[in-house]
């Protein structure tokens, strides 16, 4: 039986079971009924969820999840702001063996193009959202690059929809703003110089990124990477914000997922060549 037809049959058998409780005087019936009506009824709100919850994942267009975290995440940076390129964005990073790095879905038509690109450009990387990580991999090595061995998740989340998690007794926050950007700073009570956990946000527009969620390791399994979350999504929110974007690693995925994050893809990385000493290169 469909499930709507359960559900039609969950509130006929109710409404019977109450009838014959009214006749028979049977307070065990009323009280059947009553469990098969709430029953019914909580079971009709999962299923709505759960519809709501499929048709937002089939409506997710993954090229522009991609543009709008690559966006973020350079904003967050204090990077340039990404350009614009077949299948994905070019972000100028200008950090040492990543001097710039092309993010990008796996669309066939541009991925063979972009890996030939960053295997000719020293100190690039290439970072490819995908649903199929596996068949990914392959393009980086025909294309001879470096694959990275981490997956990371896209993920996002309503941002009304996050769970909230208090901060813990015997810590404070610092919630500091540099325009779009919003940190937060957890310190022990009892220690002012220590940074215990921490975060930022991004906000541009209605979407808000988060970057560097860390918690120190002698601080962990205490609900602060929860609070610092959360702490984040309420100034998000403020600014303006309705979606939340991040990429996580694997430790951080599960934390997230609690939360109410839904990771929407992977994402893998590879890297060219790193570039030649003139020794190397025969060029004394």
């Amino acid at each position: 039986m469909e499930a709507p037809g359960r559900i039609w049959f969950g509130y006929v058998a109710a409404v019977g079971i109450a009838v014959i409780g009214l006749f028979t005087l049977d307070l065990l019936a009323f009280v059947l009924a009553l469990v098969l009506l709430v029953a019914t009824v909580l079971g009709e709100r999962y299923r709505g969820r759960q519809a709501a919850l499929a048709a937002a994942a089939q409506d997710v267009d993954l090229p522009e999840l991609v543009a709008c975290w690559a966006r973020g995440w350079a904003y967050s940076r204090g990077f340039p702001r990404p350009a614009e390129v077949p299948g994905g964005v070019r972000v100028e990073v200008g950090q040492p063996e990543r001097r710039v790095e092309w993010v990008a879905t796996d669309d066939a038509a541009t991925l063979g193009g972009l890996v030939d690109t960053v295997r000719a450009t020293p100190e690039a990387w290439l970072s490819v959202v995908t649903e199929s990580p596996a068949g990914v991999r392959p393009w980086f090595a025909e294309g001879g690059l470096t694959a990275g061995d981490a997956e990371e998740a896209l993920m996002s989340i309503g941002l009304a929809d996050h769970e909230p998690r208090p901060l813990p007794d015997g810590y404070r926050a610092e919630v500091e703003r540099d325009g779009g950007v919003v940190a937060v700073t957890v310190r022990p009570d009892d220690d002012a110089e220590v940074v215990a956990a921490g975060g930022r946000i991004a906000v541009i527009g209605t979407d808000a990124v988060a970057d560097r969620i860390q918690t120190d390791p002698d601080h962990r399994r205490r609900g602060l990477g929860g609070a610092v979350m959360s702490l984040l999504v309420v100034a998000a929110r403020e600014a303006g914000a309705t979606r939340g974007l991040l990429v996580a690693s694997e430790m951080g995925e599960a934390l997230y997922a609690g939360l109410g994050w839904r990771v929407e893809a992977r994402l893998v990385t590879a890297r060219s060549a790193p570039p030649r000493t003139s020794a190397e290169s025969g060029h004394d």
